[in-house]
């Protein structure tokens, strides 16, 4: 349940590295990114069969 908030630390991680070291921060945001996509499509699959009955009758 709390694995989504992992990318929030990393995107925080990243705002505090950007102020010192620009590749340490374009890296870590890339990972935050990629983390929030992962995220979305593993806990959508969850969903799937709920969604899939949306809008029909």
């Amino acid at each position: 349940m709390f694995i989504g908030f992992i990318p929030v630390l990393f995107a925080f991680a990243a705002a505090l590295a950007s102020l010192r070291n620009l590749a340490a921060a374009r890296l870590l945001w890339s990972t935050s990114a990629s983390l929030v996509v992962v995220w979305t499509v593993h806990h959508g699959s969850h969903h799937m069969k709920d969604l899939m009955t949306l809008g029909s009758w």
